[in-house]
This record gives structure tokens, sequence and C-alpha cells, in this order.
């Protein structure tokens, strides 16, 4: 199968890199961004693409594409303004789903949401992020598989600090009993996998219903190592 990254310059986008190529059922990954990444495998094309509201140059590399997993977005902490934030986390994602969703009817597509998402939340983040989702749904329906995780520990460095990452090291020795709260890259990106394989898990899935998946992705593949 071939599958296509968006966002894989972030946190959750490079760990789904990184896991993506260590799966040998994915027989091509291919990443979009702006510039190159730090990743070298013989299964891996990087595709180098800067103008994020046209994507119709990758018309033909969508059509050959099973699914598009999209990690592309920013943390609202890090957005010049609310103008910045629905044009990466909205305008943007939607700009590659329509292209793809014309460019090959089959196409399924998994979203990198966030916990609290809502249309009628009080936050501009929260509304954003559920009309991403609404408008995702109306373009694949069954085949838009949305993730909602909350805080997201890094597994690998982070290409710029994130001041959360301080406040919360220190509930990190109890994950197990926050799981409803905190996961880490690693486990989002092993989520998000699971359903590109095929795995079923419900949507939009919550923190829980990540990390279950996550368990089961690992365990799925172990199996195929086997």
């Amino acid at each position: 199968m071939q599958v296509l990254v968006l966002g894989s310059t972030g946190l959750v986008g490079d760990a789904i890199v990184r896991e993506g190529l260590e799966d040998a059922r994915i027989g091509s990954l291919v990443a979009v961004a702006r510039r190159p990444l730090q990743h070298r495998h013989p299964r891996l094309a990087v595709v180098i693409h800067e103008n994020f509201n046209d994507f119709t140059p990758l018309e033909t590399r969508l059509a050959a594409t099973d699914v598009v997993l999209c990690a592309l977005g920013i943390s609202w902490y890090q957005a010049a303004g609310e103008q910045q934030y629905r044009q990466i986390t909205h305008d943007y994602v939607m700009a590659c789903a329509r292209v793809a969703a014309v460019a090959n009817p089959a196409l399924r597509f998994c979203f990198v949401s966030g916990h609290g998402a809502s249309a009628t939340g009080s936050q501009a983040w929260a509304r954003i992020k559920a009309a991403t989702e609404t408008d995702l749904e109306a373009t694949f329906g069954a085949r838009l598989t949305v993730f909602r995780p909350g805080y997201i520990a890094p597994v690998d460095a982070r290409e710029k600090a994130y001041w959360g990452d301080t406040v919360m090291r220190p509930l990190l020795p109890f994950r197990s009993l926050l799981s409803r709260w905190i996961t880490d890259s690693r486990e989002v990106a092993r989520a998000v996998l699971y359903a590109a394989t095929g795995g079923a898990l419900p949507s939009p899935a919550d923190n829980r219903a990540i990390v279950a998946a996550a368990a089961a992705y690992a365990s799925m593949r172990r199996a195929v190592r086997a």
C-alpha cells in the first residue's frame, strides 16, 4: 500500500514517518513537506511542495495513494493569530483533501485533530478543529478517521521547544492513571497507522482509543515480523 503523510516535519508527522518505515506492509511512504527531511529510506519519497493552498500538482501522486495521514497543524500558542491557525489547520488540510477525493474516490483519510474540538467550543482553536473534522467528513464520509489526542509527550525531540512539555513532565510517571488526557507521539503515530493498515477504531478516537489502537498496532506488527 502507498500512504502519503502531511505534516511530516511536526512532532506527530515525524513519528508517523518513523513508525511507518518500520512497517513492511507499507510499500511506499510519501512525505509532503516544504523542506527535506532528515530521514533516508528506500521506501520513503519526500516531495517538496511549497504552496499548501494548491495540491493540484500532486494529483497524480494522490491518485496512486491509498490513505492520507494528516498531522498537519500548529499549536494555538505558536500561531501568529486566528487567521494563521485557520489557514494551516483547516485551509491547507482541505486543499489537500479536495484534490485527493477527486483524484482517488476510494482514498481514505486520517486526521489528527485534538481533544476538546467542538463546533460550540468557547475557544477559537476548538471550533476550527471541529470545522475541519466536519468538512473532511462531508468529503470522505466513512473513509475518514479522526483522532483527538490530549497532551502528546514527545518521544523524539521537538524541532521547537514547547513550554507545555515542562508543565506536563511531572505528570508523565502517572500516565497509566491519566490515559484519558496524556499520550505520546509514538502512540498517536501507531494509532494512525493502525487505522491506515485496516484496524478498526471509533471516529473520533479519544485518548483511550488511541492508546488501545497503538497497542493493537504494535502487536500486529510483531506478528507480521514473526
